[in-house]
């Protein structure tokens, strides 16, 4: 019972930083998406368009609907080692499973699961396979 009790408080304190460390990726993307506007803005008015055309639109999305479609241009981010993980994760299998498929420790898979949440701007493993899936990697 006291182990169980300390596994709870462990993921507790999990779930706290993860959620403070979404919030200050959140406020980066916001940063960046401003960005991208500025400069796009400022190609167009220099009437250089081929440039600002280049910048595709869901880098510059206005709203939080519009963020997971940045999972597809952030997949190519990942690592090769990340990629398989996620191929994994796709299918279903839990960390410990994962782990024993690719000859790795649960730790080695669960930093790269923490790893590919960040890079693809989610905090949920639900947005997660989501982003896989609109990625084609599902």
């Amino acid at each position: 019972m006291m182990e169980q009790t300390n596994v709870t408080a462990q993921l507790t304190q999990e779930i706290h930083l993860l959620r403070k460390q979404n919030k200050a990726l959140a406020a980066q993307l916001a940063v960046q998406q401003k960005v991208f506007r500025e400069i796009k803005t400022a190609l167009g008015q220099a009437g250089d368009l081929s440039i600002a055309n280049l910048i595709p639109a869901d880098f510059i999305a206005s709203n939080e609907e519009d963020t997971p479609k940045l999972g597809k241009h952030k997949l190519f981010n990942l690592t090769r080692r990340e990629q398989e993980v996620l191929k994994q994760i796709v299918k279903g299998l839990t960390s410990k499973e994962i782990a024993e498929h690719l000859g790795i420790s649960k730790l080695t898979v669960d930093t790269h699961r923490k790893h590919i949440q960040q890079k693809m701007g989610v905090s949920k493993q639900v947005d997660l396979l989501k982003l896989a899936m609109q990625s084609g990697i599902a």
